[in-house]
């Protein structure tokens, strides 16, 4: 995902997740996570994402994710390649999270009705396997407030 595809406040988003990633790579102890989604039906017609992300290492995290879901091209539901970028507070408990924090999308789709989102989640990490469902809407501020959930599965490396 390049931030060129993002204009005005996008592209600031994304250069400034781009950064936090950037210089986080010099720390041993950061998380990085490759990501995929299944991604919830609209009118019957499901789609999937994929994800990176970093979390800060310390036992309550910041999650800095990047992501895209897939466009839907069927009769049905038709939606657009979405590009977001996510940074989000985690609460951990033996290896159960859950967690909240804001988005910013590249388009407005049937699902995501403002270029701003709120992400939220539950999950459940295994060494390097986090499993999670995730949602992203607008939390009904304004337009429709379908949102996508995504089932997330993780690596970390």
């Amino acid at each position: 995902m390049s931030c060129f595809l993002f204009t005005g406040a996008m592209s600031r988003v994304c250069f400034l997740l781009f950064i936090v990633l950037v210089i986080a790579t010099g720390n041993a102890n950061a998380g990085f996570h490759a990501g995929a989604a299944w991604v919830d039906e609209i009118d019957g017609v499901a789609s999937h994402a994929l994800t990176l992300s970093w979390e800060t290492p310390t036992r309550h995290p910041w999650e800095f994710m990047l992501g895209y879901i897939a466009a839907r091209n069927a009769a049905a539901a038709r939606t657009p390649d979405v590009y977001f970028g996510s940074v989000s507070k985690r609460f951990t408990w033996r290896g159960w999270f859950v967690q909240g924090g804001i988005a910013a999308t590249n388009s407005e789709t049937e699902a995501l009705s403002r270029h701003w989102q709120f992400q939220t989640g539950i999950g459940y990490r295994y060494q390097r396997l986090t499993f999670s469902l995730r949602h992203l809407s607008n939390a009904n501020t304004g337009g429709r407030n379908r949102g996508e959930n995504l089932l997330l599965v993780q690596y970390g490396f």
